[in-house]
Formats: C-alpha cells, structure tokens, sequence
C-alpha cells in the first residue's frame, strides 16, 4: 500500500511572502507561494508532505489539508500563471504559453516576457513589482522624449517597462556580463528597441550626463558607496527609483541619498524588502 500525502493551503497577505518563505524554509521544493492577480493576498501551499507535517502545520499557522492525489507527468507539467499586471499598462510573463494567452486575452495591452535566468528581476519579486508601479505612476507626468537610466539592469525589465511607458531612449548598465546578455536577448525576444546595454560597474562609473529618470536595484551597500554618482545622474527636479534594499538597511541607504541632496517622496515596505522614490 502506496503511503499517502497531503497539501496544506492558507491564504496570506503578500506583504508576508518574505517571512512565509523563511518559517517554511524547511520545506525546500515542496514549498509554494501563489501571487493571486489583482488581490493583496497570496496563496501558501506546501505540498506532498505527511499527516505528521500536515497536522504541525495547522496546528502552528491553520489553513487547510487536503489529501494529495498521486501525481501523473501531466501534472508536473508548468502551468500557466496569470501576468503580474503594472496598473492596466503593462503585462509581464514568464513563458512563451501565458504571453500567447495574455495576447489573446488583451491584444492591446504591452506584455513583457521575462523568463528566469541567471540575471536578476523577473517581476515577481518585491522590489522589481515595485520598481515597475513606481515608474509607471511616474511617467506619464514626464515631459516626452525623456529618457532613462537602468543601473544594475539585471533582465532589463526595468529599462524594457521605460520603453513601453514612454522613454526615448534608455541607457542600461549590470556589473555582470551574463546580465548584459540575458537582458539583449530579452530585447530581441520582445522586439524592443532603443535600449542600449553596457558592462559597468556602478562604483568605478561616472555618468557622463543627467537623466529624469534613474532606477537602481543594487544591494543596499553598493548603493549606499556610489549614492554620489547615482544621484549626480539624476536632473533637477527628476526621480530616482532605488531597491534592492532591506528593510534593517534602509535607514542608512536613505541618508546617504539624502546627504546627496535627494529628497525621499516615497518609501514603501514589503516584507524585508524596501523600495524608494527620491526627486533632486
């Protein structure tokens, strides 16, 4: 006789993401957290686990157990996700099956897909989901033909979302030449033009001109080291989107752009991780 499993379901908010996946690290594959789209709340699941761990799991968070069917090879198939939707301006992916559907859903909504790579920032995580509404709040109050600067581009993500909300042009720069790769092909995938993509590393690098637009998803002591050059990139007036920040560095990451002379706007919070929008 086959040994039976479970799978233990609980909603939470998706502020909690961060904590969840520590408590439940323990769990390592078997662990699940579904962003449910349009709604604050994610979907913690764990699968294949015992009556032992099931019960323990109830008794410490609650949630739900369901006995667990044995699984055939269609099951273990991908399944289409929803996109993560950019206020109703822009759709992001992560196979070549949700862009098709997403395509044929809403044709005339811009759909980014970023598979997952090597390189940083798919648009799941916290900080590039932030980064993305921040820039898309933001860019329809810039003048037209602005342009932008993407440091530390990662997939390009950011730099792509530029284009599509408006950019002219936009400079994109990653410490790691695998990044630099990555984030071409993506722009040959999305047919995206007008991004130009360069090996740099942030700490040696001075910007050869002022931007409207600066976004930096770096580690939080890289930003606090190069704040002087990241901020001199930023015009009069312009916004400088960072992330890549936790939460215990934070205090510090904000003064040393405030030292700079940029005044913080927006600081927003997301289980350890802390987005910023800052304007000279």
């Amino acid at each position: 006789m086959s040994k039976k499993y479970f799978v233990w379901r609980k909603l939470s908010q998706s502020k909690w993401e961060d904590a969840w996946q520590e408590r439940l690290g323990w769990l390592g594959q078997r662990l699940i957290i579904v962003s449910l789209s349009g709604r604050t709340t994610s979907r913690i699941e764990a699968w294949q686990v015992t009556k032992k761990e099931a019960d323990a799991l109830v008794k410490e968070f609650g949630g739900q157990v369901r006995t667990m069917k044995p699984m055939t090879a269609k099951d273990l198939e991908p399944q289409p996700r929803p996109p993560l939707r950019i206020r109703g301006k822009l759709l992001v992916v992560s196979t070549e099956k949700e862009r098709a559907i997403a395509r044929k859903k809403e044709p005339e909504m811009p759909c980014l897909l970023i598979t997952a790579s090597m390189a940083f920032g798919t648009g799941e995580h916290a900080t590039t989901a932030t980064c993305l509404r921040l820039l898309s709040d933001y860019a329809g109050n810039l003048r037209p033909g602005w342009q932008a600067l993407d440091l530390g581009t990662g997939t390009g993500i950011l730099a792509f979302a530029a284009r599509i909300f408006g950019a002219k042009k936009v400079e994109a720069t990653d410490f790691d030449a695998t990044a630099v790769r990555v984030a071409n092909e993506n722009a040959a995938i999305n047919k995206i033009d007008g991004v130009v993509f360069k090996k740099s590393d942030v700490l040696k690098w001075k910007p050869r001109r002022k931007s409207p637009v600066v976004t930096a998803n770096l580690f939080s002591p890289i930003l606090i080291a190069a704040a002087p050059q990241i901020s001199a990139a930023v015009e009069p007036g312009g916004i400088l989107i960072l992330s890549g920040i936790l939460r215990v560095q934070a205090d510090d990451v904000i003064a040393a752009f405030e030292a700079q002379k940029m005044k913080f706007e927006i600081v927003s919070r997301k289980g350890k991780w802390v987005t910023c929008l800052a304007r000279r």
